[in-house]
C-alpha cells in the first residue's frame, strides 16, 4: 500500500486556498479574454486573474509538509 503524507489543518487549508485562487484566476483570465472591450476594459480583469493564479501557485508550492 502507498504511504500517503498526513496533512494538518494548516496544510489542508493552504492547499485548498491554492486551488481556489488558481481556479478563480484562470476563470477570470478566460472570461476577460472573451469579453468585448466596449463596456469595460478587460485589461484589469486579465491582470487580476493572472495575479490570483500566481498567488494560487505560490500557495500550492509553499504548503506545509
Amino acid at each position: 500500500m502507498v504511504d500517503l503524507p498526513k496533512l494538518d489543518l494548516t496544510g489542508f487549508t493552504t492547499i485548498l486556498a491554492g486551488f481556489i485562487f488558481l481556479a478563480t484566476g484562470l476563470l477570470m483570465l478566460v472570461n476577460a479574454m472573451s469579453t468585448a472591450p466596449d463596456p469595460v476594459s478587460p485589461f484589469a480583469f486579465k491582470l487580476m486573474g493572472f495575479v490570483l493564479a500566481l498567488v494560487g501557485v505560490i500557495l500550492l508550492a509553499s504548503r506545509d509538509e
